[in-house]
């Protein structure tokens, strides 16, 4: 049975208006603009980034994070309705972060320390072991984070605030993060403080403006809201790492799998229940990029 999420349903008081989160214009593209009422998403004439305005206020969008219905796929958002919970896509997940470690590996990312930012159960932490040395993960939600820790690695219960002060790390990582992140400027100068001098930091995200996105439209899947508050292609999370600081940028593939039950689901499709849990790869669906300041 799922868990009804205890959170009340959005009031006019829990929303916001906003200037685009990167560069700050106010300035929208004309007829770029997606419905879901009470929140929009349109996009940024300066910069060009997709991002949500109206939004929840980051205050009230943390109680949704704080709140195990958000994992457990009860409530309105997090992994419900269609997505399950978090753990269902643990078989499709773990080889996705295989193939991008490997990925990762070849473009030379690899060895020494590894944190990773919104780390949920752990899967990355878990599939990253063999390829770094000491391993850490942050969350906010706390039953996530007693997993990490019982995992044996070092789990940090809340956002960048539960960082070590001082800490370095040679890579820091997070997947489908940046797109919940409400001043990812901010956020990413934050965080290079905490690299050690040659080291990485590397994002992956949901790819708009991609196939998926032009064939789906509005229904694209990755339109999940209210948490989803901005949405990248290359060009413009390549801009938010440069106004960060960022000297050095790779862009990198990343192969994601998905269970076929899912990807039917978003479709509105039907499939029988034998082939539900099938893993099957699509292209184009995310992209990464890795950045040295």
């Amino acid at each position: 049975m799922k868990q009804k999420s205890a959170l009340p349903s959005w009031q006019k008081n829990d929303l916001e208006s906003c200037a685009c989160p990167v560069c700050q214009s106010e300035q929208h593209i004309s007829g770029h603009v997606f419905e879901f009422p009470p929140f929009q998403v349109v996009r940024c004439a300066n910069c060009q980034l997709w991002y949500l305005s109206p939004r929840l206020k980051e205050s009230v969008m943390l109680d949704v994070y704080a709140d195990p219905s958000y994992f457990a796929g009860g409530g309105d958002s997090g992994y419900a309705d269609k997505d399950g919970h978090y753990r269902d896509q643990e078989t499709a997940l773990r080889p996705t972060f295989r193939a991008f470690l490997g990925q990762m590996q070849k473009a030379g990312i690899e060895g020494g320390s590894l944190l990773e930012i919104g780390t949920s159960y752990g899967f990355f932490l878990q599939e990253a072991a063999s390829f770094f040395d000491t391993l850490s993960g942050t969350d906010f939600d706390a039953e996530a984070v007693k997993q990490v820790q019982a995992l044996g690695f070092q789990g940090l219960r809340g956002g960048l605030e539960a960082i070590p002060e001082g800490e370095q790390y040679n890579c820091i990582s997070s997947m489908s993060v940046i797109e919940h992140v409400y001043d990812p400027v901010a956020f990413v100068k934050t965080l290079s403080g905490h690299l050690t001098p040659e080291g990485w930091m590397v994002f992956a995200t949901p790819k708009i403006n991609g196939f998926w996105f032009k064939l789906m439209g509005k229904r694209w899947s990755s339109f999940k809201i209210p948490e989803h508050i901005t949405y990248y292609d290359v060009d413009t999370l390549s801009y938010l790492f440069h106004q960060a600081g960022a000297k050095q940028l790779k862009v990198l593939p990343y192969p994601a799998a998905y269970p076929l039950g899912l990807i039917a689901a978003k479709l509105g499709m039907k499939i029988p229940n034998r082939l539900a849990g099938l893993n099957f790869w699509l292209p184009g669906t995310m992209f990464a990029i890795a950045a040295q300041f």
